[in-house]
């Protein structure tokens, strides 16, 4: 009788000696792992600073038969985080070879459903969409657009299809600065 009196003792301390020594201990742990994520997700926002790249178009578009058609001149600005483009601008200058029929058109609004692929040749491609201003105040909504970056180069493509054929079925090439 006197050792069932002892186990009941053992077993009614048992319950508050565990939690006098696991909360405590739970906590600190929680406090410990907190503070660490927290350092994690600072240090790992710092270094994922936005980047800047900034260019100039400058092609000679050229017609069917390889003319000379129009000169496609202008600046470039694509803004981008580690993962995910943020912004490209850019406006583009066309006029014919002679001067004649200058024209201004601004590309802004870029959506992509997906992140940037990185070839083999470390080349970056970017698939979108973009807003395309035309001279006259019309624009085009939604154009499928691709823009492919590789060392200093630049090429920007329009689906023809959504513009009327406006730049021909050439990408726009230019280079960074």
């Amino acid at each position: 009788m006197l050792k069932r009196k002892s186990k009941r003792l053992d077993n009614r301390y048992r319950l508050p000696i565990l939690f006098t020594i696991a909360v405590p201990a739970l906590a600190l742990f929680l406090c410990i792992g907190v503070t660490i994520l927290n350092e994690t997700i600072y240090f790992v926002n710092a270094q994922q600073g936005n980047i800047t790249k900034t260019g100039i178009f400058n092609y000679t578009q050229t017609d069917t038969s390889g003319n000379s058609d129009w000169i496609n001149t202008g600046n470039w600005s694509l803004t981008e985080s580690p993962t995910v483009v943020l912004t490209f601008d850019a406006v583009i200058n066309m006029t014919k070879p002679d001067g004649s029929e200058s024209h201004e058109h601004a590309v802004s609004d870029l959506s992509i459903p997906y992140a940037p692929i990185i070839t083999e040749t470390n080349s970056t491609i970017i698939r979108g969409t973009t807003t395309l201003t035309m001279n006259d105040g019309l624009f085009f909504s939604k154009v499928p657009t691709t823009i492919t970056l590789s060392e200093k180069n630049i090429s920007v493509y329009f689906d023809p299809s959504k513009i009327g054929t406006h730049f021909g079925n050439q990408s726009i090439a230019g280079f960074m600065t």
